[in-house]
């Protein structure tokens, strides 16, 4: 049997146990639903109805009371209404006999109810008459009829209470009976749980044991033992990867039999496993000439022997990647573009594609270069399901908004006394509803921010921009929520900063982040802002004497609704991501350094404005 019928076999039978005791469940539900159903149906409508007459039977004996009175008009309207309605719920009780004694307790009540209506229509004519009835007629009609009116709601009440009794009794014993159903479903369960772990372990074992047996015999080729052999011990999948395997391994020994064969395998190895990247690769020499393109790279540059020896920067539609090959064989070491900036727009057959830009340098075993290998990551599919998600988040934080701010009005009257005065409880309530509402407001506009910039409708307004006065604005700005934490703040910006290119709001904004994520914190010790040039960009820096970040979070720390476990609470990991998306919009980076316990530094960098680049190019 192949390895798909045997999966397709367990997967059934779990599939079989799930149906029996889904049927099962089902079932004895449906049992216990049939039972509520007939405690209704059998009691709780004659309860109702002794309940109903009982009541009836008092207001006819209160219009008595009202004919006594003189209010015969309203006597007669409440006898009719009720003694209507008493003999309807009679109907509806004599119709639904259900227990044993309540058929003769319903003629019991039939009968009284007949001699109560027989004396009570006498004694009504006689006190609606003319004359009326005078004091000795009265007692006499108490003395007489009021025994018979006990009698009737007496036997109301033995209706009442005898289906009541029952409901209690039928609803002990489908207590009995759910129960022992439930022990009865769990039974089952858990045997048919067993025979499924008992029946997956036999099935792996059997599907697992040939794959153990071709692993250890892997591992012994690895080792240099080429005379390893797989035993062929089935007929399905796995046997027929044994067999291949095994004739695998006899070609291999054939080739190692000669050098001729060791190079050819190594550089068919080579060559296949390039070529089968679905990614473009581009091999270069030690001088940045392109040795190798593999088919998906063709598609882009062209083919390899029109493109073999050129250097990549004539290649390339894209001076980064030149820039990163360049920067591979100077450094020697990796370079990974990891930036949004860094993410490449290129036409693969009529459509445009996004690729990230990896470079690693190529050394022998004398650790001498011979190259660079440069793979271009496509991330299409990923910027499309962030695109995806980039909209829904927009649109959902849009469409709240409006309800939201209703909520916070609402709130807000409230609190203004619109609805009245309010107690103290019910202020400190609606003060942490608004509270609430003025952070899930923020997390949505930042929501928002976070789409425009990412969907590229919120693009920085460049401008030539004095960075010395702006980070001196935000400071002061920013100082009375540093101090209000006892905090010292300082400001330490280089004497030669020069000009930057940069949008002024969007850059505040940063700063803003920086500083209020460095208060949260940071409980004593300071936190202070310096801005250094170096080279062609100026450095900003953010450091405190906080908490620290715990090093597996740094590398994801710029990513969207991180939090860091411990850390103050206060914001929805929103700021730090928007902060990196500004700054890369802006041609610059931005990094974290922190140690736990000694506190945490932010920095960015933005580009120097290009007249004052130039001016300091040739003052030097």
């Amino acid at each position: 049997m192949n390895l798909r019928p045997k999966l397709l076999l367990g997967y059934l039978v779990f599939v079989a146990a799930l149906v029996v005791l889904g049927a099962w469940s089902a079932w004895r539900l449906r049992e216990m639903g049939g039972v509520s159903r007939r405690i209704i149906a059998n009691n709780y409508d004659s309860v109702v109805a002794a309940q109903e007459m009982k009541e009836s039977l008092e207001r006819q004996d209160s219009a008595a009371v009202f004919a006594l009175l003189g209010a015969t008009g309203k006597a007669t309207l409440q006898l009719r209404e009720h003694r209507a309605r008493f003999d309807a719920n009679f109907d509806k009780a004599a119709h639904n006999i259900t227990e044993v004694g309540e058929r003769e307790t319903i003629e019991n009540i039939r009968r009284d109810r007949d001699l109560y209506y027989q004396m009570f229509d006498s004694f009504f004519a006689q006190a609606t008459a003319p004359g009326g009835v005078n004091a000795v007629e009265r007692d006499e009609y108490f003395t007489r009829l009021e025994p018979q009116f006990n009698k009737l709601r007496a036997d109301c009440e033995q209706l009442l209470e005898l289906n009541q009794r029952a409901m209690l009794a039928k609803s002990a014993a489908a207590a009995g009976v759910a129960q022992l159903w439930f022990y009865r479903t769990l039974l089952i369960a858990g045997t048919l749980v067993t025979a499924g772990v008992f029946l997956a372990f036999a099935l792996s074992n059997r599907i697992v044991k040939p794959l153990r047996q071709l692993t250890a015999s892997t591992t012994r080729i690895a080792g240099g033992d080429l005379d390893a052999r797989v035993t062929v011990s089935s007929h399905d999948e796995v046997g027929v990867l044994a067999a291949e395997y095994n004739r695998m391994a006899e070609r291999i020994r054939q080739l190692r039999n000669s050098d001729t064969g060791k190079l050819l395998v190594a550089q068919q190895t080579t060559e296949a496993a390039i070529d089968s990247l679905y990614d473009p690769v581009i091999v270069t020499d030690a001088d940045g000439r392109v040795t190798k393109l593999n088919p998906a790279a063709e598609e882009i540059f062209g083919a390899e022997r029109t493109n073999a020896g050129k250097h990549v920067g004539e290649i390339a539609r894209d001076e980064r990647i030149a820039s990163a090959v360049a920067e591979a064989l100077e450094s020697q070491r990796p370079v990974t573009g990891d930036g949004m900036s860094q993410v490449l727009p290129l036409a693969v057959d009529g459509s445009e594609r996004a690729f990230r830009v990896r470079t690693t340098p190529m050394r022998d075993g004398g650790k001498h270069l011979l190259g660079a290998v440069t793979l271009l990551e496509d991330v299409t599919h990923l910027r499309e399901i962030d695109r995806l998600k980039s909209d829904f988040i927009a649109t959902a934080s849009h469409e709240l908004r409006t309800p939201l701010t209703s909520v916070q009005m609402g709130v807000y009257l409230l609190l203004e006394g619109a609805a009245g005065e309010l107690n103290d409880k019910q202020t400190e309530v609606l003060s942490a509803c608004r509270e609430d509402c003025e952070r899930l407001d923020k997390l949505m506009r930042d929501l928002l921010d976070l789409s425009r910039i990412e969907a590229g409708e919120s693009q920085p307004k460049l401008e030539t921009v004095d960075l010395h006065a702006l980070i001196t604005r935000e400071a002061d700005e920013l100082r009375p929520r540093v101090e209000a934490k006892n905090l010292s703040f300082q400001v330490q910006l280089a004497t030669d900063l020069r000009p930057v290119t940069a949008d002024p709001s969007q850059i505040s904004r940063v700063i803003a982040n920086l500083v209020v994520n460095a208060i949260r914190s940071t409980r004593d010790g300071e936190i202070k802002i310096e801005a250094v040039p170096r080279g062609r960009y100026v450095n900003v820096s953010v450091s405190d004497t906080g908490t620290g970040i715990p090093a597996e979070y740094l590398p994801h720390i710029f990513d969207k609704f991180v939090q860091v476990p411990g850390a103050s609470a206060g914001g929805a990991g929103l700021g730090l991501a928007i902060s990196r998306l500004i700054i890369e919009a802006h041609g610059g980076q931005i990094s974290a350094q922190s140690e736990l316990g000694q506190g945490s530094t932010f920095s960015f960098t933005l580009p120097i404005a290009a007249q004052a680049a130039n001016s300091r190019s040739l003052n030097a």
